[in-house]
């Protein structure tokens, strides 16, 4: 959290719930589930409830942007003032996310298919009596790139072009959505590196730089 405490950000880091009890779709509902906690709660917090970014690697990068995309307005109706509150977030910045299950690697080549990926099937939901139908649709619906409107905050991504795990295709697929869109996009690049790296620290800074860019009171 240095890296943007240091800049004057406040960090809310966030455990949600996980494998093998929860699936992605439910997990997904406790980020949004924060975002929305952190909004109802932002004067108990001193924090400014219409600057918030979302941040996370990997998996986390994934549900990063999957609220990125799909955050908006709470349930007006209910009784719990933290879900009356919006879970859109105004900035993201991401390392290695996986964006696009349909597409992933390549155009057509289908995540859920993929026997190298075969260990994280269960969080999604997946089972081997879900019909090829049925994980098609789990693709779309957990994919971030399906969602992605003129509305998405401004996204910054890092991401190795040696990721073997999480192919570099799939920020450069956000990274030319965003642009067709007119939203703020920026992807780096970091050569020969792979699902991660032994020093991010100068990438985290990159990050919170991002977010004060695009978060701090002008």
């Amino acid at each position: 959290a240095r890296a943007f405490t240091d800049k004057g950000i406040t960090v809310f880091e966030v455990v949600h719930g996980t494998q093998p009890r929860f699936t992605v779709l439910e997990i997904a509902q406790d980020i949004h589930r924060a975002v929305r906690f952190v909004r109802a709660n932002a004067e108990k917090y001193n924090v400014d409830p219409n600057r918030l970014g979302i941040s996370g690697g990997s998996a986390g990068g994934h549900l990063s942007l999957l609220i990125a995309a799909t955050g908006g307005p709470g349930d007006q109706n209910s009784k719990d003032p933290v879900e009356r509150a919006s879970s859109a977030v105004q900035a993201a910045g991401v390392f290695f996310p996986p964006t696009d299950f349909s597409n992933y690697g390549k155009d057509g080549q289908h995540a859920m298919v993929n026997p190298m990926l075969k260990g994280y099937w269960p969080a999604f939901g997946i089972t081997d009596a879900t019909t090829t139908e049925a994980k098609e649709k789990l693709e779309k619906s957990l994919s971030p790139l399906s969602f992605m409107t003129a509305s998405m905050p401004p996204t910054l991504m890092i991401h190795g072009d040696a990721d073997f795990l999480v192919p570099l295709q799939q920020s450069k697929l956000v990274e030319a959505k965003l642009t067709e869109l007119k939203v703020p996009v920026k992807l780096i690049v970091k050569p020969g590196k792979g699902h991660g790296w032994t020093d991010m620290a100068p990438d985290l800074a990159q990050i919170a730089d991002w977010f004060v860019k695009y978060l701090a009171k002008k």
